[in-house]
């Protein structure tokens, strides 16, 4: 019999022989209950990194409580609740544990959901759930101050009320225009700073033009006093550099003027705005209210790429579970 089935498998090509020995590999012989086993030691050593404290009220005081399906249980002395590594992360309560490095592989490699779902046969609501948890806690990290130049600039998305009743407008089908052409309060304005070290911030702002005020909401506490703003000449973030009394240099795009005095531009911004429609394409349309996750995650993608693969995957699933976010379905589906 065995000898009929390696006849067959002879005659694949060299891609079919690779893809069907893949996927015994991970029938028969799945690793990555052992991958979780080896990074709950970093994971911890992550979140406690300044202590063991509570996940719920951050007290100190906490005793271990003994070992549930081989994992180390503490009780808080204060609040009186117990919680394990994972507690309050996007993984606590997971049906599925095995399966967290895998889905965490798929989310480097920018998978849609179909896909990830497909792969992992998890119900497709299961695969949404599961990557707003874990970009909602990379969100949770929050932003590096920026130093030095700064870049910013904002770039412009199609409105999106998946899942939600229309009253504002009338509904559109995908792939067709909206009723207003150019820059209008059907657009929503996702704002970019980046400095010259590579720190980048990315987040929703507004509809329409973006204002000051609204550039200082989504930027203005993570600029550091002492940096150059560099922009174009928008008289928002002028006012927003006065605002913030910060040293503002202006490249006039408009009239071909791409680089001031050798050195001050937004070129980095703009090509970052250019990878960003570009990795957001393959989303078909992204529901407003979720932009900012997905902004998170395309800034880690671009934070991280110089590491190699097997390191990229470690790192998210570390940074998912560094702080602690209590984070559930009801609370996804309320938002």
């Amino acid at each position: 019999m065995w000898k009929d089935v390696y006849e067959d498998f002879s005659e694949l090509t060299k891609s079919e022989q690779l893809a069907l020995f893949n996927a015994m590999k991970e029938d028969l012989f799945p690793d990555e209950p052992d991958k979780i086993t080896k990074l709950l030691k970093t994971i911890r050593e992550a979140r406690f990194s300044s202590g063991l404290g509570c996940v719920y009220c951050g007290s100190t005081s906490v005793k271990r409580n003994g070992k549930y399906r081989s994992r180390q249980r503490y009780l808080c002395n204060d609040c009186g609740k117990s919680f394990n590594d994972m507690s309050n992360t996007p993984f606590s309560g997971s049906r599925y544990p095995e399966k967290w490095v895998k889905y965490i592989e798929l989310m480097v490699e920018g998978y849609t959901l179909p896909k990830i779902a497909e792969k992992l046969q998890i119900h497709i609501s299961t695969a949404f759930y599961w990557r707003h948890k874990i970009l909602n806690a990379l969100g949770s990290l929050g932003f590096n101050q920026l130093q030095g130049i700064v870049e910013s600039d904002e770039t412009f998305f199609r409105e999106s009320m998946k899942g939600k009743e229309i009253t504002h407008r009338k509904a559109k089908k995908r792939g067709e225009k909206d009723e207003k052409r150019g820059i209008s309060n059907l657009k929503i304005a996702v704002v970019v700073a980046q400095d010259r070290n590579g720190s980048v911030i990315a987040r929703k702002a507004g509809t329409g033009r973006v204002k000051a005020e609204e550039i200082d909401t989504v930027i203005g506490e993570y600029i550091h006093p002492s940096a150059l703003l560099c922009t174009d000449t928008a008289t928002s973030y002028k006012k927003f550099a006065k605002l913030k009394g910060l040293q503002h240099e202006t490249v006039n795009e408009r009239q071909k003027q791409r680089v001031k005095k050798g050195i001050y531009h937004i070129q980095h911004v703009n090509n970052f705005h250019s990878r960003l429609k570009t990795w957001m394409e393959r989303f078909q349309g992204v529901a407003t209210k979720y932009l900012d996750n997905y902004l998170y995650w395309f800034r880690w993608l671009e934070l991280s790429k110089n590491l190699a693969f097997e390191n990229r995957v470690e790192q998210m699933l570390i940074s998912a579970c560094q702080k602690s976010n209590h984070n559930t379905v009801e609370m996804l589906r309320s938002a």
